[in-house]
């Protein structure tokens, strides 16, 4: 029977014939791979600063170096294998099955160009599980980076919002507004293509990051860099919110009941209960959320985005939506195995014989009816059972006693993204760009590296 160990002794069998050919030794006498290590470093920070300042396809070819560089070390180095945890086999199986939808679509050189995307976004997660694997102390820098690169951001959006620079498209509907004071300026930041919800996604992506770091620093009661980090995140809370995107704003709400959750569950069981911690500290906690309620409440512009939400056909970018998941479906439905194909490019072409008159649409503007338009619903069950079996494991590892506090928070953090990010995706489909993938499955790298090797420490026990 061929099973995931026989696939991984036949595959590491072959990678240690290379690496103990004349090609892999004459590789390890020369200066480039004596320089490797740094050079996979600095095109790994390089490609994750160029997330917020650089085009798709100079953010696709960085991570695709970074791919290249770790693929040669992993060749050239002798004792290196491949380790495969059971959130690869769910990403193997959605990648192959998209391999399949691939071979299925009518539009094979279009939906071709979608699929080199997705082999992209595919050797980078596989690069960045290795790279942590070997390198568990840059996981900390990354998230500073990337904590950092979030901040910048946060701060060019609250400077477009109350500079009011004006928005390259038309991103409010205006429509139904009785007062200026309702219209709302989007921030859009500096990301490429210039889009609110693009920044609103983003952002969502990192903001774990920051609050990881107002975590460590507050547990090691480091009063200062726990207030500045607390600062910090408040930035970010605000960018979001002025960037005017309501999937964001969703994203939020699955951010802070998972947040919540674990507040009480720490609380319980550090001080026995909400009733037992000082009362400064409740105090503290109900003026913060009443505090963030009363300022949207009594923001016009802001509270009227909120409110727009539950209009449904009432708004007219929601009604547009709505327009878009129907024509979708009817897609999907035509084509339930193999998926009309990959890409938006393919999208377009197929969507154009169901679209209603006037609501041209580059994607269905919601992530797993994506993934079940262009793959199938095989692809679609092997998504979601990526997405559901990586936040489990993220979780019974904060639960886990045994696990150390600084460990626990990352772990958490990449939880809080995949919550916040697929709650976006419901309602958006910005996650297909390299921006969010980039920072995406960065985290859920870090999560597969830890546990592939806290399963190593068993087996060498």
């Amino acid at each position: 029977m061929f099973t995931k160990s026989l696939f991984l002794d036949l595959i590491n069998k072959g990678l240690c014939t290379i690496q103990n050919s004349r090609a892999a030794s004459f590789a390890r006498d020369s200066i480039f791979y004596s320089k490797l290590d740094f050079l996979i470093w600095a095109v790994f920070l390089l490609t994750v600063f160029s997330t917020c300042c650089a085009s798709s396809g100079v953010i696709g070819g960085l991570a695709l170096v970074f791919a290249g560089l770790n693929i040669f070390r992993l060749c050239a180095k002798n004792g290196e294998s491949i380790k495969l945890s059971k959130i690869d086999i769910f990403f193997l199986i959605y990648f192959l099955l998209l391999l399949v939808a691939l071979f299925g679509s009518s539009l094979f050189v279009l939906s071709l160009k979608g699929f080199f995307k997705n082999i992209t976004y595919f050797l980078f997660y596989m690069a960045s599980t290795y790279f942590f694997l070997n390198n568990k102390k840059k996981i900390l820098p990354t998230m500073a980076l990337i904590a950092a690169i979030m901040c910048y951001e946060s701060a060019v959006a609250v400077f477009q919002h109350f500079n009011k620079v004006e928005a390259l498209a038309g991103w409010v509907d205006t429509s139904k507004m009785s007062d200026v004071s309702q219209l709302m300026s989007r921030a859009f930041g500096t990301l490429k293509p210039s889009n609110p919800n693009l920044l609103g996604g983003y952002l969502i992506t990192g903001l774990s990051s920051i609050l990881g770091f107002f975590c460590i620093n507050f547990l090691k009661k480091d009063k200062v860099k726990a207030g500045l980090f607390s600062g910090l995140f408040l930035l970010n809370l605000a960018a979001i919110i002025f960037t005017g995107c309501r999937g964001a704003y969703l994203g939020l709400i699955a951010f802070f009941g998972l947040i919540i959750w674990a507040g009480f569950y720490y609380i319980k069981k550090v001080y026995g209960g909400f009733s037992n911690i000082k009362k400064r500290y409740k105090n503290l906690i109900l003026g913060l959320f009443g505090g963030a309620i009363a300022a949207i409440a009594l923001t016009p512009s802001i509270s009227r985005r909120f409110a727009s939400i539950f209009q449904f056909r009432g708004d007219s970018s929601i009604s547009f939506r709505m327009n878009v998941y129907e024509a979708s479906f009817n897609m999907f439905k035509d084509n339930p195995f193999l998926g009309v194909g990959l890409g938006n490019l393919n999208f377009r072409e197929i969507y154009g014989l169901y679209m209603k008159t006037g609501f041209d649409a580059l994607g269905t503007y919601c992530v797993p009816l994506e993934v079940a338009v262009e793959g199938g619903i095989f692809a679609l069950a092997a998504f979601l059972g990526l997405i559901i079996y990586a936040a489990y494991k993220g979780i019974r590892i904060v639960l886990d006693d045994e696990t150390a506090s600084n460990t626990r928070i990352i772990m958490f953090c990449t939880v809080l993204t995949i919550f916040g990010t697929m709650a976006h995706g419901m309602f958006d489909t910005v996650w297909f760009r390299p921006q969010l993938q980039i920072i995406f499955w960065i985290n859920i790298a870090i999560l597969n590296s830890y546990i592939l090797g806290t399963r190593l420490r068993v087996v060498k026990k």
